[in-house]
């Protein structure tokens, strides 16, 4: 992994010693040429949402960089030039009480070292005159809006807080021509040499070719890991000393700039609960666009309609066998930890792609994001609650849209149990929405466990375009639940907690010989109460149509297997949601109802008890 990143890290032309780098800023300080403060300005960007543009706080710009080896802790952190979070800037933090005023006086001491340079430049004079009129952020005019609640500038946790910038005479401070070029060339080179002057062994490592300075410490990913670690136990377990991990200093450099512009890459990162997938793809060692992947984080359905329609659409044929690459990271205190590293051709994912999103295509035509899948497989959170589906469950599922792997029986087994749980639980007005949210990702969850696993590739897909054609007892059976879910609904003018549903579908699902008999007689008694004749008679009639399947092919099952439930599930959501759309508004007069001994439908509905 190492040897590709690095690699990686040259296709980007990255040297991992850049002396800027791409970070978000949240507000700026509006200054005159003399420092006094005329406002302050939140900076905004566009990002895409689910299924649109949505404007956020923090625009992303070139900063100044430090060069860091280790942990940036307390002895060799440095700040940002010209830039940084109100603790680091003013004396008094936010509002007087700064927990960190020896940042801010190092950060102060970088701003008067430039100026000692540059005793004319109006920038640094304007800046240092700000921090010197002005104790804490809260001395300064605030907009209205933001003045009684300060949050978003303290750090909270791991959290930096926002970040600030200055505007001089509508100039960015840290985009001035003559500070870049001194940060660049001069302070930038000088403080990586002081940082790895002291490295006097040379050699060679088994990722690049060549030889050079050997490392003994390295930049840090995910914030503030190191990328590598050189005493650990891990290593001094060999008894080798504190050198077993012989690395250069530049792999390591290149390495860590590749994997962070790659996880600050939406289009090259996919959130997996606790771990995080990123990926590239490379053909004649260049890089490939693969961002379609991104689209399991959130799916919008333009997009994935897109890529459904032209996977490789007038695309060179080469791209097909194009290598792409992924690797599962844990990102941790201290250190992180690879959990896999994988590669398959191009055009295998995009394949693999395209049927993953078939198999979870629902009625709407809405795609489900990974996270809302994974979410099904354990209790609904509350809120507040730190409860969240394991990164196995989310690996599980990652590997099936990427590579087609089988999805485990263990996720089926807790999808079932989610939803009988939840059906018995019932639910309020208030969660509706979120409960038929929920059955839905579990039924797409339900029919991509069946897709992976299939064994013949004739089998029919359990959809809407092959509803009414699937024969088997246990899909026959949650399609029969469904159907009497709405004629008890119907007779009771909205759906009430003691439907068939809300209080069988569990047993219905396991034991529907112990169950059934006893619906179907309830369902008579139900018909009678329905206000609308016409209605009435049309569940009616497919009641006694579906039960009649059961003579034909089958009798009421006496258990169902684990699978055999995943079928009773899918059935009884397309049952529930795609049939009688309009009959709701069907009438006497609309409906031609035949002169029939009521007797003639009751038996049709009670023949297999």
């Amino acid at each position: 992994m190492i040897a590709e990143l690095a690699q990686q890290a040259k296709r980007l032309v990255l040297t991992g010693r850049e002396p800027y780098k791409p970070r978000a800023i949240h507000w700026l300080i509006e200054l005159d040429s003399e420092g006094n403060v005329l406002g302050l300005t939140p900076t905004t960007q566009y990002t895409t949402g689910k299924q649109e543009l949505k404007e956020v706080r923090g625009k992303r710009f070139d900063i100044p960089a430090n060069y860091l080896l280790g942990s940036p802790n307390q002895h060799n952190w440095r700040p940002d030039f010209l830039t940084g979070p109100a603790n680091e800037i003013f004396p008094g933090g936010v509002d007087g009480n700064n927990p960190v005023a020896a940042k801010q006086e190092k950060w102060r001491t970088l701003v008067a070292s430039a100026q000692e340079i540059f005793p004319d430049n109006f920038i640094l004079r304007a800046v240092l005159g700000c921090v010197e009129k002005h104790q804490s952020l809260v001395s300064i005019p605030l907009p209205v809006a933001i003045s009684g609640d300060l949050d978003c500038f303290r750090k909270q946790g791991t959290s930096e807080g926002e970040t600030l910038a200055f505007r001089v005479e509508g100039v960015l401070a840290h985009q001035n021509h003559e500070l870049r070029r001194w940060w660049e060339n001069t302070y930038h080179p000088d403080i990586r040499n002081a940082v790895t002057g002291g490295i006097d062994n040379r050699g060679c490592d088994a990722f690049q070719m060549g030889d050079g300075p050997l490392a003994k410490s390295s930049p840090c990913v995910f914030g503030n890991v190191p990328f590598t670690s050189f005493n650990c136990a891990p290593f001094k377990s060999f008894g080798l000393g504190d050198e077993t991990l012989r690395i250069r200093l530049d792999t390591a450099e290149q390495s860590v700039a590749a994997l962070n512009a790659l996880q600050n890459n939406p289009s090259h990162k996919l959130n997996l609960g606790d771990q995080i997938a990123i990926y590239w793809a490379t053909v004649n060692d260049q890089s490939v666009d693969c961002s379609f992947v991104s689209l399991l984080e959130a799916p919008d359905p333009l997009a994935v309609g897109d890529f459904m329609k032209s996977v490789w659409g007038g695309i060179p044929k080469e791209l097909d066998q194009a290598l792409f690459q992924v690797a599962i990271l844990e990102p941790g205190t201290g250190r992180f930890a690879v959990r896999s590293w994988n590669s398959c051709f191009l055009g295998d994912l995009a394949r693999s792609y395209r049927a993953y999103f078939e198999a979870i295509r629902m009625l709407d035509g809405i795609p489900i994001n990974l996270g809302s899948l994974a979410s099904v497989t354990i209790a609904k959170s509350k809120k507040g609650s730190k409860t969240k589906p394991a990164s196995t469950t989310y690996n599980a599922i990652f590997e099936t849209a990427w590579r087609s792997s089988q999805l485990p029986g263990r996720i089926l087994e807790s999808v079932i149990t989610r939803q009988a749980l939840e059906f018995a639980k019932g639910k309020s007005d208030n969660d509706k929405g979120e409960f038929a949210f929920r059955l839905r990702a579990r039924t797409a969850l339900i029919k991509l466990y069946f897709y992976s696993n299939q064994k013949e590739p004739k089998d029919k897909p359990m959809n809407e375009n092959h509803h009414e054609n699937q024969d088997h007892p246990a899909y026959l059976c949650g399609r029969v639940l469904a159907l009497l879910d709405k004629i008890h609904n119907a007779a009771h003018g909205k759906s009430t907690a003691s439907s068939p549903a809300g209080r069988y579908y569990g047993s219905a699902s396991s034991t529907p010989a112990l169950v059934f008999p006893r619906l179907c007689k309830l369902a008579r008694i139900h018909l009678e109460k329905v206000d609308n004749r016409g209605w009435a008679y049309n569940l009616d009639k497919n009641l006694a149509a579906l039960v009649s399947r059961f003579n034909e092919i089958a009798k009421w099952p006496r258990t169902l297997s684990l699978e055999d439930q995943g079928r009773f599930a899918i059935g009884f959501y397309y049952e529930r949601n795609l049939r009688f759309a309009g009959e709701r508004e069907a009438t006497d007069a609309e409906t031609d109802i035949p002169d029939q001994p009521e007797s003639d439908s009751e038996h049709s509905s009670e023949q297999n008890n």
